[in-house]
């Protein structure tokens, strides 16, 4: 009698390990399901994230390449202002040799009167 309800004792349970090893699985494979569903949700998440960070990436570059460019242009800038300084300052030089010019042509001519002038009448009087 003891063996025969020590045997149905473990059948039972038997049937209950059986019943709530069943539970487990199913359980496991619903997790296991919605967890998939995460899993892509966690993919995408960190593929964002890794798109965040070469962006990121990115712009620090090109805030650097930016700097550098600025100092390049100030650069540059000062090149041409010193170019145009010296522009103007040649350009003032051959105004005023320009003029210089005028006024000695117009002396030579005055020069070149008073000497006909002053030739002339001593051609005459010869």
């Amino acid at each position: 009698m003891l063996r025969k309800q020590e045997y149905e004792y473990l059948q039972a349970y038997n049937i209950y390990v059986k019943r709530k090893e069943k539970e487990l699985h199913d359980l496991i494979f619903a997790l296991h399901e919605k967890n998939k569903g995460s899993s892509f949700k966690e993919t995408r998440i960190s593929n964002l994230e890794l798109t965040v960070k070469q962006l990121r990436e990115k712009a620090n570059e090109d805030e650097k390449e930016m700097e550098i460019m600025k100092k390049e242009s100030k650069v540059w800038k000062e090149k041409l202002k010193v170019e145009t300084e010296e522009k103007d300052f040649y350009h003032k030089q051959a105004l005023d040799a320009k003029r210089k010019n005028k006024l000695l042509k117009v002396a030579i001519g005055r020069l070149q009167m008073e000497k006909e002038k002053t030739v002339l009448p001593a051609i005459k009087n010869q």
